[in-house]
């Protein structure tokens, strides 16, 4: 299993680790077609198949293959000289199985170990990316997740409910990545509590509660499928309370959230933490 975070058209982190705890890179990269630098050995192209798996304005996402594995590839138009060229640029990544939105809400918990594996490799990927890229798209849809009942942990790739409140401020001209962290902690209450943040409050509503009442989703949650006290260490709680700041300058940083989350993940596997009829 491999955790995947898209940052924009034309950049892909991926991270994954296996079971042993080896991190590795995955794939990821762009190419401009045509033409081909005559120096491309056969095996380094993408080829792209008659196979449209997404449109809009600016472009296509296509299925391809890159080195005998399956890739989404997006080609975005070139309005450089006015009008749309043929030439078109693209970018790839590897085709996953599944989402995060799809194993949080397709009727099941996510196990303690599975949740604490996905939220620390997502937070890698935005250490990453921080502070030079914005991800300002973080949600569990946009995770995605490849091999989910294999052997190995899985591969892992703006919505109102996770946008943070600095981003409804029509004065900020200026969002840092401390947005992306808001986003993040919204994401790990959801994989906690099993339910949708916000769930029945509409666009309006999150924003005046986030902004003008400076509210926060309930930690810990009650009444979710997720309400089990021992999905909510003291360590996690105060985790999200932080990534919630008001002030994003106070939020702590993608790798800090790494960090402290693997410290509750090692907890969790010398038997200092959760009960084991509790991890499931």
């Amino acid at each position: 299993m491999r955790i995947q975070v898209a940052a924009d058209a034309d950049t892909t982190a991926f991270f994954g680790r296996d079971l042993d705890g080896v991190t590795g890179a995955g794939l990821a990269g762009s190419y401009t077609s045509p033409p081909y630098n005559d120096d491309s050995s056969p095996v380094d192209l993408v080829k792209l198949l008659p196979v449209v798996l997404g449109k809009g304005a600016f472009g296509r996402v296509y299925e391809g293959t890159y080195r005998g594995q399956r890739v989404a590839v997006k080609q975005v138009l070139d309005f450089s000289e006015g009008a749309a060229s043929e030439v078109m640029q693209a970018s790839f990544a590897q085709l996953m199985d599944t989402s995060l939105d799809k194993m949080l809400h397709g009727g099941k918990l996510l196990p303690m170990p599975l949740l604490l594996h996905i939220a620390i490799e997502i937070s890698l990927g935005l250490a990453y990316l921080h502070p030079t890229i914005l991800h300002r798209d973080l949600k569990p849809a946009n995770v995605l997740i490849n091999d989910p009942c294999g052997k190995q942990l899985p591969t892992v790739k703006l919505s109102p409910a996770y946008i943070a409140p600095e981003c409804y401020d029509i004065m900020q001209n200026k969002i840092t990545y401390q947005s992306d962290i808001y986003s993040f902690g919204v994401m790990l209450w959801e994989m906690l509590a099993g339910c949708r943040p916000w769930d029945g409050i509409g666009t309006v509503g999150i924003a005046c509660q986030v902004t003008l009442r400076n509210k926060r989703l309930e930690v810990p949650s009650r009444e979710t499928p997720g309400s089990c006290s021992s999905r909510w260490p003291p360590q996690l709680c105060q985790l999200l309370q932080e990534c919630w700041d008001k002030d994003p300058e106070r939020r702590p940083a993608a790798a800090e959230l790494a960090k402290r989350l693997l410290l509750v993940q090692q907890k969790l596997k010398g038997g200092g933490g959760l009960p084991m009829q509790d991890l499931k």
